[in-house]
């Protein structure tokens, strides 16, 4: 219980300073008390709701699954990289709906995979990396022509689990066409 008290007070603390200095943003910048935006989705928040409710801090929770339901919105025009929306946003979000039965989670995550759905309108099948979750619309990284294979493959989890737990194909289908 020990470990286990010291582990629940250093996810406090650092809940603490996200809450005052960075609610509903992407990071804390810690030493410099402030935020930053990678895609304005509250990455840190959705991020840490399994790991609150694993460790039973119910008032965090409660405080974060409020701004889940009255706050985040997916309706922007942003550019978001699947890899990194999939694996922190839509998995998070998945994590909690199975610990929690709460169909918010769910709900969120059904709407945020198809606004993903474009990065697998791609003549090869491999999906792009890149997706403005408000237009629809879908484009490789700037970087290069191509995605990278380890972010095509690591989010199947993810999209198959979607799809599962909706009954829904959608999200899925692209998995077996990528072979």
């Amino acid at each position: 219980t020990d470990r286990l008290e010291a582990v629940r007070d250093a996810f406090k603390h650092a809940w603490k300073a996200y809450k005052e200095y960075a609610w509903g943003h992407d990071e804390l910048k810690p030493i410099s008390k402030s935020f930053s935006e990678w895609f304005g989705l509250g990455l840190t928040l959705i991020d840490s709701l399994d790991t609150m409710w694993i460790l039973g801090l119910k008032e965090e929770f409660a405080e974060a699954r409020s701004w889940v339901e009255k706050e985040l919105s997916f309706d922007k025009n942003v550019d978001v990289n699947l890899f990194e929306t999939t694996i922190r946003i839509l998995g998070g979000l998945l994590s909690c709906y199975h610990l929690t039965r709460d169909q918010l989670f769910l709900d969120k995550a059904q709407e945020l995979g198809s606004r993903l759905m474009p990065a697998f309108k791609t003549p090869s099948k491999i999906p792009f990396s890149d997706v403005n979750i408000g237009k629809g619309t879908a484009h490789p990284p700037r970087w290069t022509s191509d995605s990278t294979l380890a972010e095509v493959t690591s989010i199947q989890l993810e999209f198959r689990e979607l799809s599962h737990l909706t009954q829904d194909p959608q999200y899925q289908v692209w998995t077996t066409e990528v072979h």
